[in-house]
């Protein structure tokens, strides 16, 4: 066991051969009863005694996501409650008081409705037992309850609850890192997917940025709900609650039914493979935010060669070209005849190019002359298993946080190539986060 003294109160965690974990700490008060609809409220007492940070806490309601067994290690089920406001923190041993280290805030990914950070996938130990930093995970409010607009349905309910509970984990950071060993002045925002979108949400608000000093961006570029939008889907919801649950209030509602109704508003829109982000960030007076806004810090931005494979499969998996084309049109991208999004292959292509690459691009051209920007690419791919033979959406992730045992525990063959760059990775996000510089303007991995 290991123990540090903030000024909330002690926290114990777990020592490990040489770096030590404090899981479960929370960092909000519970968003139950009069802050189920609200945004995060940072923690105001000290507890009483010592805190036990030795477990992960239950994870955000959410519905069953079949991705999360395929990059893990052991199948396991996770106890979901809506009191999930927590995060874990990993830490190397030997830190000098003198010599506090930089910080690493990771945000998961999973189309705003998924994800949490006992995953397999983001257990940082290999990056701590590797480099002189501190990593720090956490878990934020998904779906309806995260990323709908509860303020069209009461005027005292807020929209972006997942982005204020980000938002007050990274305050948490920023106060209370230091008993820790951790350097408040060095914090590097990284995540995937939806976590990158979350990133370049967050750095839109004034008083988010001074928090910051780089952000790491994988796989994910912004396009937020206007406000006529959002609006609109928080209608179709509350006509939703009014046939299904008319005599319960909203704030009686179980997490069962709150997930009940995101499933039946999602069979409205028909299924979308993940593409289609029914709840993501809304641009508010509040939090106001634009596509391809400039940030105020280096900025290190990549994509994967081949996004658009793991979302559709194989033929089996692919979506109707008429289904394909409406998701498309409400995500405002260019609409293509049905013949040339017919097959699995033109589908994934599609994705590659549309949701990741353009926006991508455009995205690099935007910031390139106002940021220290950085670029790379992944492109490593294991052509003789079936299962890794393109390097599509999510899969860097493994490699970024030195999960290879993920991809040996679903029977592929890991070398030392396979160490060699999962080391090389860690070392330049780490240096990254030390720096703010890379010595490439761009990197290519495979």
């Amino acid at each position: 066991m290991t123990r540090v003294q903030t000024k909330l109160g002690t926290i114990r965690g777990s020592r490990q051969n040489n770096y030590d974990v404090f899981k479960g700490i929370p960092y909000a008060q519970p968003p139950i009863g009069q802050n189920r609809f609200r945004h995060a409220q940072p923690i105001t007492h000290a507890w009483l005694g010592e805190r036990d940070a030795t477990q992960f806490s239950p994870i955000p309601i959410q519905p069953v996501n079949t991705l999360e067994s395929f990059f893990s290690v052991k199948n396991r089920v996770h106890l979901q409650d809506e009191d999930c406001l927590t995060l874990n923190i990993w830490r190397p041993h030997n830190i000098r008081s003198d010599q506090p280290l930089p910080v690493i805030f990771y945000l998961y990914g999973g189309s705003f409705v998924n994800g949490h950070s006992a995953q397999d996938l983001y257990q940082p130990d290999a990056i701590v037992q590797q480099e002189p930093v501190i990593v720090v995970t956490c878990n934020y409010r998904l779906g309806a309850l995260g990323f709908l607009d509860w303020s069209a349905i009461c005027p005292s309910w807020d929209a972006n609850n997942g982005l204020s509970d980000q938002r007050c984990a990274l305050q948490w950071i920023h106060d209370y890192i230091a008993a820790f060993g951790g350097d408040p002045t060095r914090i590097t925002l990284m995540g995937q997917s939806a976590g990158a979108m979350s990133i370049q949400a967050l750095l839109q608000q004034s008083d988010v940025a001074p928090l910051v000093n780089n952000a790491v961006m994988l796989s994910g570029t912004l396009q937020p709900d206007t406000v006529e939008q959002a609006r609109r889907k928080a209608h179709e919801f509350q006509a939703l609650k009014s046939r299904m649950f008319p005599d319960i209030p909203w704030e009686a509602l179980s997490s069962e039914s709150i997930l009940t109704l995101m499933s039946a508003h999602q069979e409205q829109y028909g299924k979308s493979k993940g593409l289609e982000l029914l709840y993501q960030p809304t641009a508010t007076p509040q939090m106001p935010m634009t596509p391809y806004a400039v940030l105020p810090c280096p900025v290190w931005m990549g994509v994967t060669t081949a996004e658009g494979d793991i979302y559709i499969k194989n033929e089996h998996k692919k979506l109707t070209p008429t289904q394909f084309q409406k998701v498309v049109t409400r995500a405002g991208l260019k609409v293509l005849k049905a013949d040339d999004i017919e097959t699995a292959q033109q589908q994934r292509d599609y994705i590659t190019q549309h949701y990741f690459l353009e926006p991508f691009q455009t995205y690099v051209k935007t910031m390139q002359s106002h940021t220290d920007l950085y670029t790379y690419q992944f492109d490593w791919s294991h052509l003789t298993h079936p299962l890794y033979d393109s390097a599509y959406h999510i899969l860097d992730v493994a490699f970024w946080f030195g999960r290879l045992d993920i991809i040996a525990a679903q029977g592929a063959d890991v070398n030392a190539h396979e160490y060699h760059l999962s080391q090389r990775m860690i070392h330049d996000l780490c240096t990254f986060a030390y720096t703010s510089q890379l010595q490439s303007l761009h990197i290519e991995y495979r």
